[in-house]
């Protein structure tokens, strides 16, 4: 069922608002939920009512020509996307497109990202970050701030880095994480990616007793522990052999799976998926952890994983490494920095939404005019999109053996098949989406 409000809505007059901003996000839930929480609060809002109106229509002329299409969830008012996910601990910069924007949202997974992020380190947790279980110790009394500074010299530049055991990285269709926590063998070798590093620098040094950071308070099972740490020295066994690969891409799951996962999402009330996309933080140890810690800032390119850089760098100064906070400042042209540097654009945050939208309305709206300046709509943006039409109601062209095109048979995009041979004459439609 499509949203009561998107139907009832009267027609409002004004600028449809459309584009591309940045929204801080809290810790504690996933990028996915960012997105839900912005689709409500602005199918809600006067700012946006413009927009809901046109894509009401769109709706509607698109049911009426394809009664049968697939619906999608009542989630997705508008039509909107992020570029670049962010852990559920990890907080800051999150890029959002709405509208013609979500077709940029490529051009921020390949750019340049600045994190903040502190390292602790003594022990390693499934997952690289304090939100998992310890799976293992080692001694820290050797690492000392002029440790941590003279390794940090080895991550600079390019290289090769292996995503964390514990990550929604797929192999076959399954993810890392599932093929871990069911002690299963991995089918092949972690694969690497190439990254750079331009920025890698040490901001603060905290001895034991210096700061508040703690350890998750639950220990993983010997088992559990025997499964993590078979995994973590066969990842660096892939390190050692990697030396001049090349960075393989990651093997994407069959789509009728994700298809699946997808449909029984939709099902869900709103309530049950923000439950199911809100991480709370695992009760922590009674006292701060008894270990040194260490404040870095790192510029990245796409693929970096800093919960694998953590867990690195432990390794490098001879123990074990945690990530415990992480903060993306920037992407792109955007920042949660306040003031922001000269060139940036500030980031909208919760609080702003909290306050009403007579606060976050004229913040969102500056930005997405000067964004619509620069990207004025084209003739093609009113056009249906292909993605938007039912599977049954497109096939694509069809070839001979001989790798040419079979023009005899043909099927319309209503799926009604009419006779094109040698001695007929090809004539288009004045239907035609081609035209």
């Amino acid at each position: 069922m499509r949203p009561s409000f998107i139907l009832k809505m009267a027609q409002p007059s004004g600028k449809v608002l459309e584009g591309v901003f940045a929204i801080s996000k809290p810790p504690s839930i996933s990028s996915a939920q960012v997105l839900r929480d912005l689709q409500h609060k602005f199918a809600e809002s006067k700012t946006f009512a413009p927009l809901l109106d046109k894509t009401r229509k769109t709706l509607e002329e698109q049911e009426r020509h394809q009664p049968k299409r697939r619906r999608k969830s009542n989630d997705q008012i508008f039509k909107m996307g992020h570029g670049g996910t962010l852990d559920p601990l990890a907080t800051g910069v999150l890029i959002v497109g709405l509208g013609r924007g979500s077709k940029s949202l490529s051009d921020f997974l390949g750019c340049k990202k600045t994190y903040e992020t502190v390292v602790l380190f003594g022990k390693s947790t499934d997952t690289y970050d304090i939100m998992g279980k310890i799976v293992a110790e080692s001694p820290t009394e050797s690492i000392t701030k002029q440790v941590v500074e003279d390794r940090l010299t080895g991550f600079r530049g390019k290289m090769k880095q292996i995503p964390p055991i514990y990550s929604a990285i797929k192999i076959d269709g399954m993810k890392l994480y599932e093929y871990a926590r069911s002690g299963r063998e991995l089918p092949r070798e972690l694969e690497s990616r190439d990254i750079e590093v331009s920025d890698c620098t040490l901001l603060d040094f905290y001895g034991p007793g210096e700061h508040d950071f703690r350890w998750p308070a639950e220990e993983a099972s010997d088992e559990e522990k025997a499964v993590a740490r078979k995994l973590m020295a066969g990842a660096e066994a892939t390190k050692k052999s990697m030396q001049q690969e090349a960075a393989p891409t990651s093997p994407r799951s069959p789509s009728n799976g994700r298809y699946r996962e997808q449909r029984e999402s939709n099902n869900l009330s709103p309530d049950k998926k923000a439950e199911l996309h809100t991480h709370h933080l695992p009760t922590q140890e009674a006292r701060p952890a008894n270990a040194p810690a260490a404040r870095i800032r790192l510029t990245v390119s796409s693929g970096f994983y800093v919960r694998s850089f953590a867990h690195d760098l432990g390794v490098a100064c001879g123990s074990y490494g945690t990530m415990a906070a992480l903060v993306r400042s920037k992407q792109g042209d955007y920042t949660t920095i306040d003031p922001p540097p000269d060139g940036f654009v500030p980031a909208l945050t919760y609080n702003d939404l909290e306050a009403g939208e007579d606060v976050w309305g004229p913040k969102i709206v500056e930005v997405l005019e000067k964004w619509m300046e620069k990207h004025p709509a084209s003739s093609n943006d009113n056009r249906p999109d292909n993605r938007d039409r039912s599977n049954r109601d497109y096939h694509p062209k069809r070839f001979n053996g001989g790798g040419r095109e079979d023009n005899r048979a043909k099927r319309s995009w209503t799926g009604q098949r009419r006779w094109e041979g040698p001695s007929r004459s090809r004539r288009r439609n004045s239907s035609s989406p081609e035209l």
